[in-house]
């Protein structure tokens, strides 16, 4: 089955600044690789929503990785079906900062 996957405002924001820094600070090519791993992983989620590892700070809160550098913060509603993308997380950030 698949689901319908939702972005908030906050996951759009952090895909647009690390798509901006990866064009300023990399080449085209880091660019694609990231948007394309993106899609793959919307992909999976949209099949199997429960890959990700249950976050203890918020209930239906799940973490994937998207590469070694990024971390996908989704929220899993059964009942409805739908999985929202709430941020993309900066491994290299303090995980204590991470509200999700």
């Amino acid at each position: 089955m698949v689901r319908k996957i939702i972005w908030s405002p906050e996951a759009i924001d952090t895909y647009i600044s690390i798509i901006e820094y990866l064009e300023k600070e990399w080449t085209e090519r880091e660019v694609r690789n990231f948007m394309l791993r993106v899609h793959e992983k919307l992909g999976i989620l949209s099949q199997q929503p429960l890959i990700g590892r249950l976050s203890s700070k918020k209930r239906n809160n799940y973490r994937t990785l998207i590469n070694k550098h990024t971390t996908l913060v989704y929220h899993y509603k059964p009942i409805k079906k739908e999985i929202e993308l709430v941020s993309f997380w900066n491994n290299a950030q303090d995980p204590r900062k991470l509200k999700f």
